[in-house]
Order: structure tokens, then C-alpha cells, then sequence
């Protein structure tokens, strides 16, 4: 059930309103009793006019307290209310028979009240104000100077000052408490809203249900994933799902494999219990990412180890192939030696690429002229071999990309598909470059040659590290150019063509 804090119940404006409510009920009531007083003769004065006029004056004002309560901010300007009230108060006192009438005992009240909200001297003023009051009308204006009678008077007026005393202590004591009542309450309040939050953006999917497997909570990711929100029954294969109070089940859902956790929650209601639900797909690609994280540090020292007896090997072979009494079959040894030596040392120089990469510096291209010019500076790289290199993309469209990045992500690839269409279709060897806009955010960049193609299950493995179908080859172009596109926001894959093969990079359109 919702309750009202109690910081919020003792706020000094909802206690001035409350009094308010009891200050028009009071004034109401006095008017009734003058009203009614000749049957039941309730007020010893007679002049039951005069008596009318207080009391609606009683009335007026209390209303316009109630109103003052809600308009004006500062509760001490309302507190002046106070002091028009007992003056009403020990009229109608006097008027039914002085300190021995009920009457007095409700003076206290607004006694009570003023220290409460109003601590100091104010506050001890409105208890001054109420014994001069009594003073003045029991015995100044009455002229009653006996002796019972001004001990009664100056035991009541002590009693105010008491009253104000033992008040201003507990509404100090109180604002204390309040204060810190006020900080926990926002500290919890603050610390849910973390909780929550925290809850919300965890890579996990959390469940919160209770015995009847109704969704109390879910976080984002059970949102998306599996489409649970709070209020809606958890599905049946998830709530049949355990027999005991806690456990690790795993299911299948749209081809994801998740482990789902559940938790009791023994401080909750009776049977309230979470769920913990871990894509599986996502554990196995980090723990395949530390992997070769390791193993990159592991075959980048191991690469510098190699280089400098690969160096010293490949001299020496080229010395012993300058030499003049080796015959042809010798020499043809050395070439061979030479050759491998070379493929290794490009095996190590990828390897060193790979350790060395640093983080990428994002710019806004624009493609057209870009191509263009990467185009030609290809076409004179490779000036040797006869095949024409193709451009088409919008002079608008531009891309956010690290330019040298890029320019090593198309080396790799234009040379690989450079060979694979010189081998397949001799001097009519053709690569093309096509971009243009792929959605909103994204554009495309095709890189498309007509060489033999790759078939269907090599193209699972294109970007394993080391996998390679060329004799010659490293197997790390591919992994490189795919470690170079996710640095830079990008993502790189195949498309399905007629003949040769084709990649497409998704280059982002905002730098941000």
C-alpha cells in the first residue's frame, strides 16, 4: 500500500494546512455555540451580539489563514495568524466564565503549534502573548486581585512558557530527525534509480518473477532478446524450466543458445526469484578474442625471434648464389631459398603489422575523388601486369574512415583479387570499385574482381587469421583488412556474384 514519507506528513506547510482545517472547524463551532447559547446557556456574558461578532470574525480569519497557508511561502508571516486567535480565544473564555472553562485548555494549542513550526524567540512570544492575555482579562480589565485567582493565572502562564520550552526541544529534535530521514530518503532514492539503471544496460538478460512466473522487472536486454517486459507471465518453457528452488538450465531460441540462471530471493515476498540469462554465442566469441589476443602477443615475439636469423639466412644464400663454381642445379637450390626466405619474412612483417596497429585517426572522405586517386596510384604500383581498375560511386557521398587504413584495407584486397583475375582471365583481368549509399547511416564499398571465385565453405573461414588458398600466401591479409574495418566502425564481407568474387565494406557516414 502507498504511504506517504513521514518527512513529507511533518513539512511545515502541511502542518500549517492541517491546522488550518482545525482552526475553521474550531471557529465554526464557537459560532454555533453563540448561536445556540439561549438553550444552552453556555457563555455567562449576555451580550450574545458582541459574542457574534467575534465569533464571525473568528471565522473570517480562520479562513483567511486556511488561504494564506497555500499563497504565502514563508511560514513565519503566517504565523501573526496566531496571535489574532488566542485574543479571539480569551475573548470567548472571559466571556464563559475565565480559566475554569474548557476554553482554556485549547489556548495551549496554538501555543503547541507556533513553537513547533516557529523555534526562538518567535515562538516564546506567542506563549508571552497568551499569558499577558490571561493577565490582562482575568485581572486587569476584571480587576480580580485574589490570591487563588492570580496563582491560577501565573500557573497557566508558566505553563505557556513550559509548554514553548519542551516544544522548541522536540521540534528540534525533530528537524534532526527529519534531516536525516530527508538525506537516507534520498540516498535510496537515488540508490534505486542506480540500481535500476545498472540492471538496465547489463549485457545479460535479468528477470525478476514472482511465484505465479509473473514479470515483475526485466532489463533491456530480456526486452529485446526475448521480448519480456514486466506485467506479462514469463513464458512456458522458461517457468517449466526448473523443478527445484535454483539452477542452470540451457535453451535454443532463434538459433541462440542461452544459459539461464535462476535465483531465490529469500528477503523478497514468498517465491520471488530472478533469472540470469547469458547469450552463449557472445561468451564464446570474448573467450575466442582473448584467444587470439594471446596468441598474437605469443606469435608477435615469437616473429622477432625469426626476423634477424631470417635476414642473416637470406644473405648468406644470396652470397652463396654470387659464387662462380656453382652449377645450375646449386643455383636453382639457392632461388628456392631465397624465395621461402621471402615468404616468411612477409609472414613476419603481417604478424609485426598486427601487434603494431595503432588506434585509428577518423576522417570524413569524400569517396569519389578518393577512389579515383587510389586507382591510379594502384595502377602505377602494378604497371607490370596488364588489367584495368574501375571506379563508380555519387560525388556525394562520403564516409568516416582513417584514410591510410583504408587505403591498406584495398591494397589487401584489389591485390588479392589482382591475382586471382590475372590467373583466370590473363590481360582481360578487371577490378572494380563501386560505392554509393546503403541506408541512412551507412555506405557501401564493393570491391569486385572477375577471377575463379571462392566457393561457398571457404568463404566461412576467409577471415580466420592463417587461413589462406594461395601456396604463397600468409592467410593474414584478410584478418588484417577485418581487424582494420572494426577499428574504424566499419564491418567487411562477401556478396554472391555471378562470377569472380566480391567484398563489401559498410563505412559509417558520422564521425561521431
Amino acid at each position: 500500500m502507498f504511504q506517504i514519507p513521514l518527512s513529507d506528513q511533518l513539512h511545515p506547510r502541511r502542518l500549517l494546512i492541517a491546522y488550518s482545517y482545525y482552526s475553521v472547524f474550531l471557529s465554526l463551532a464557537a459560532f454555533g455555540l453563540v448561536v445556540l447559547d439561549d438553550q444552552m446557556h453556555f457563555f455567562k456574558s449576555g451580550d450574545s451580539f458582541f459574542l457574534g461578532i467575534v465569533c464571525a470574525g473568528y471565522v473570517v480569519s480562520g479562513l483567511a489563514f486556511a488561504g494564506m497557508t497555500r499563497l504565502v511561502a514563508d511560514q513565519h508571516k503566517v504565523i501573526s495568524y496566531f496571535f489574532i486567535e488566542i485574543v479571539l480565544l480569551i475573548i470567548l473564555m472571559t466571556s464563559a466564565g475565565g480559566l475554569q472553562n474548557s476554553i482554556a485548555t485549547l489556548l495551549l494549542i496554538p501555543v503547541f503549534i507556533a513553537n513547533l513550526l516557529a523555534t526562538g524567540v518567535l515562538g516564546y512570544a506567542v506563549a508571552a502573548w497568551t499569558a499577558l492575555g490571561i493577565l490582562a482579562t482575568q485581572h486587569i480589565l476584571q480587576s480580580n486581585d485574589q490570591a487563588h485567582h492570580m496563582i491560577n493565572s501565573g500557573t497557566y502562564g508558566f505553563l505557556c512558557f513550559i509548554l514553548a520550552f519542551l516544544t522548541q526541544s522536540i521540534s528540534k529534535r525533530l528537524d534532526s530527525a527529519l534531516e536525516i530521514a530527508n538525506v537516507n530518503e534520498r540516498l535510496a532514492r537515488r540508490t534505486r534509480k542506480l540500481s535500476l539503471h545498472a540492471l538496465k544496460e547489463l549485457p545479460s538478460g535479468v528477470l525478476a518473477c514472482d511465484i505465479n512466473n509473473m514479470v515483475i522487472f526485466s532489463n533491456q536486454i530480456a526486452e529485446q532478446r526475448l521480448g519480456l517486459t514486466g506485467g506479462n507471465p514469463l513464458p512456458a518453457y522458461m517457468g517449466d524450466l526448473f523443478e527445484q528452488r535454483e539452477g542452470k538450465k540451457q535453451i535454443e531460441l532463434d538459433g541462440h543458445q542461452y544459459s539461464v540462471r535462476k535465483v531465490t530471493l529469500l528477503d523478497s515476498e514468498p517465491g520471488d526469484y530472478l533469472l540470469y540469462i547469458v547469450d552463449q554465442s557472445k561468451i564464446a566469441a570474448e573467450a575466442q578474442q582473448l584467444k587470439l589476443a594471446s596468441l598474437g602477443r605469443l606469435t608477435a615475439s615469437i616473429a622477432h625471434e625469426i626476423r634477424n636469423p631470417l635476414s642473416a639466412l637470406r644473405q648468406a644464400s644470396q652470397l652463396l648464389a654470387e659464387t662462380e663454381y656453382l652449377e645450375a642445379p646449386e643455383k636453382h637450390l639457392t632461388e628456392i631459398l631465397e624465395q621461402h626466405c621471402m615468404r616468411i619474412n612477409r609472414t613476419v612483417e603481417d604478424i609485426l603489422q598486427l601487434s603494431r596497429k595503432r588506434q585509428p585517426i577518423i576522417e570524413t572522405l569524400r569517396l569519389q575523388p578518393w577512389l579515383s586517386h587510389f586507382a591510379t596510384q594502384f595502377r602505377e604500383q602494378n604497371k607490370d601486369h596488364t588489367f584495368q581498375i574501375q571506379t563508380d560511386c555519387p560525388e556525394s557521398v562520403l564516409a568516416c574512415i582513417d584514410p591510410d587504413h583504408l587505403q591498406q584495407i584495398l591494397h589487401n584486397l584489389c591485390g588479392n583479387g589482382l591475382r586471382y583475375a590475372l590467373s583466370e582471365s590473363g590481360e582481360n583481368a578487371q577490378i572494380s570499385l563501386t560505392a554509393g549509399r546503403y541506408d541512412h547511416q551507412r555506405v557501401f564499398l564493393d570491391i569486385l574482381d572477375n577471377g575463379t571465385g571462392i566457393d561457398e565453405e571457404k568463404q566461412r573461414h576467409l577471415f580466420e587469421p592463417f587461413f589462406t588458398t594461395e601456396h604463397n600466401g600468409t592467410g593474414l591479409g584478410l584478418y588484417l583488412s577485418r581487424e582494420l574495418c572494426e577499428a574504424n566502425g566499419a564491418s567487411i564481407g562477401t556478396r554472391q556474384v555471378s562470377s569472380g568474387t566480391c567484398f563489401r565494406i559498410l563505412l559509417t557516414m558520422d564521425a561521431s
